[in-house]
């Protein structure tokens, strides 16, 4: 199922929202080869497993994986404070019960911003997979592909809040139901 959420619309909502498409989540490493010239490296997703956001355990295949990634700014340890990530991500999600999928572009540009207290914040143009724990207030708990621009909010915690959403939402969890 798919929807247009608006800005108004997401407030009356109520909502617990990948992990961020597989970033949030871990499962993404960047490589180690950097670019010279533009401070982008290779950025790649690595195939994943995972149970209790939808009836059923999803499997992730990354069928095409250029992404990139840069460090615009480091907090004075050294750890990144604002990253970028750019390119094409094309995800097959699995329902692991059932063997029903589904392929997915999640390509798009994303602004990281590392919060001191351990949270996120994430500016998307394109296209995002996230995990919605429990106890968040963005969706009911579950898997949802974003097409659009919005922002992410990641708390300490893990749970998610959504802004500014101008993008066409899909429930994973009932697509591979």
């Amino acid at each position: 199922m798919r929807r247009k959420i608006h800005e108004g619309m997401m407030m009356r909502r109520v909502f617990s929202a990948a992990a961020i498409a597989a970033t949030t989540a871990g499962l993404i490493a960047p490589a180690t080869a950097a670019s010279a010239t533009s401070g982008w490296e290779p950025y790649r997703a690595a195939p994943f497993t995972t149970a209790g956001v939808c009836p059923f355990t999803i499997h992730g295949d990354i069928l095409r994986d250029e992404e990139e990634i840069r460090t615009v700014s480091t907090y004075p340890d050294g750890t990144p404070k604002v990253q970028e990530f750019r390119g094409p991500l094309v995800i097959r999600f699995t329902n692991e019960s059932t063997g029903r999928s589904a392929v997915r572009d999640v390509s798009g540009f994303a602004r990281l911003r590392h919060r001191k207290d351990g949270g996120s914040v994430w500016h998307f143009d394109g296209g995002a997979s996230v995990r919605v724990p429990a106890g968040s207030r963005a969706y009911p708990v579950g898997w949802y592909i974003l097409q659009g621009r919005f922002t992410l909010i990641v708390a300490p915690d893990g749970t998610r809040d959504f802004r500014s959403v101008h993008a066409t939402v899909e429930d994973l969890c009932q697509t591979l139901a």
